[in-house]
């Protein structure tokens, strides 16, 4: 079944890859290239099941942001955070969130999709 997959990448070229990545996997791919953008995304109609965030971007939020944005108002959906030069302390994320280090290898990106999905509903 394909599902509505968020995704927040500010580098058009890793957006891009990403994006087919997660479409390999039968999935629809919604792309924003900011945080400010996302939360626009989450708050309208389309329901989102799992959202993939780069932590630093540009504008208002970063993906850290974001991340505890969507932890407050959707607790259930799931989320992959990705960063180079972010360090997360041990417990920070919630059961349903992945950290993933760039450069991410897409069957890390793989695996944590799948981990992921069949735990939660959509939102």
């Amino acid at each position: 079944m394909s599902l509505n997959i968020l995704l927040v990448e500010d580098d058009i070229f890793l957006r891009s890859v990403m994006a087919e990545a997660v479409r390999i996997l039968g999935h629809t791919v919604i792309e924003r290239s900011s945080a400010d953008q996302a939360l626009i995304a989450l708050e309208g109609t389309a329901l989102i099941a799992l959202v993939i965030t780069d932590v630093r971007m540009p504008g208002r939020l970063d993906g850290l942001d974001l991340a505890q944005a969507i932890w407050l108002r959707w607790p259930k959906l799931p989320v992959v955070l990705m960063s180079g030069n972010t360090v997360l302390p041990p417990g920070f994320l919630p059961l349903n969130a992945r950290f993933l280090t760039k450069p991410v290898h897409l069957d890390d990106l793989h695996h944590a999709i799948e981990e992921l999905l069949p735990k939660t509903d959509q939102r």
